[in-house]
Parts: C-alpha cells; structure tokens; sequence
C-alpha cells in the first residue's frame, strides 16, 4: 500500500496571489516619504546655532542694541556669544544682519554697522524698549544705575576699535569695576 505524503493545511497566503499596490496607495506612500524627508532635512538646514546661547533681540535705539538671553545663561556661554558678535564686527559686518540685529547706521555710506553697542541682559524688564529708551535718555539716575548693573555682558563697536566684556564698561573706557574686559583692541584685528 503506496502513502501519499500528508499536505500541511492550506494557508490564506498560499492560495491568494499577491496583487500590486494600487497606483493611489503608491503615490500616498510616495508622497508621504517625501514629506518627511523634506521635513528632516529642513529642520537639519534651519536647526539654531548650538554654539551660542539663545537670545531675543529685545530693543534697538541707533546705536543701540539690547539682547536677552535665559537668566540660566553661564558666563562661558556670555563669552561665547560675545566671541560671535566680535567675528561678526570683523570684514564687512554684514553678519549682524544674520544676528537679527537691524543696521545702527543705515545711512552712513561706510556701512551700516559702523558703530554699535549690544547690552547682554538676563532680565527682559531692563532689555525692553522703555528701558533702553529712558537709559539713552539719562534723566534718570536710579533707571540708568539699575540698567548698568543689569548689564550682564557688553560688546562695543566703532569703525576702529571693539570692546567685549563680561558686566558693564562705560563708553570712552577700557575697564570697570566688576567687568571682566574678554577682548579690546581694534575692530577687525584677532
């Protein structure tokens, strides 16, 4: 007596033949994988400057700039900022364009970054416009004392010299008291 060899069960799989995706279903997919591709590789172009801290342009009088940047911002973070504005003060400072930073003299044909000063805050109370506005203004001492000692960082540009220093250092000066002057020297030079 001849056995035949027992068949295992018939599977769904086995007895239908495997059909092509439908053209929509293909270009949904399609269409779907692009968008996320397009997605990731944006966010990789347009990811923020990790080198730096965060910081908000806040206010901008002529010359001057008001920054704030997180009250948890560390001093070597100020530092490294400030290392920025200075590599942006240096050629034809048209990075501070990129910095966020409108030009301080717009009309002036040797440039419209010709003198700046940036005021490094970690307070938006004293970076804010009124601040700065009432501060420019001088009239009053108590507003003017409680936004230089605010001052968390300060960088100073003319067409000829810069200033970086972590505190407040006042114009026409080099150092001060409870600043830590990083760098002086002229504009452009290492």
């Amino acid at each position: 007596m001849a056995t035949n060899p027992v068949r295992p069960p018939a599977t769904m799989a086995a007895e239908l033949p495997k059909k092509p995706l439908d053209p929509l279903v293909k270009t949904a997919l399609t269409i779907c994988i692009g968008l996320i591709v397009i997605t990731v590789v944006g966010m990789i172009l347009t990811a923020p400057d990790r080198s730096i801290p965060p910081y908000s342009v806040m206010a901008q009088q002529g010359e001057s700039v008001t920054v704030n940047v997180p009250t948890h911002t560390t001093d070597l973070e100020l530092e490294a900022l400030l290392i920025r504005f200075r590599a942006a003060g240096h050629g034809d400072r048209a990075e501070f364009a990129r910095l966020k930073i409108k030009p301080t003299t717009p009309e002036d044909p040797a440039g419209p970054y010709r003198h700046l000063t940036i005021y490094i805050f970690d307070n938006p109370g004293l970076a804010d416009e009124p601040s700065l506005k009432e501060y420019l203004a001088g009239s009053d001492r108590l507003a003017r004392s409680s936004f230089e000692r605010g001052v968390r960082g300060i960088y100073r540009l003319t067409e000829a010299t810069e200033i970086g220093a972590l505190g407040f250092v006042p114009a026409g000066t080099v150092s001060s008291a409870g600043a830590r002057v990083l760098f002086q020297g002229r504009a452009g030079s290492g």
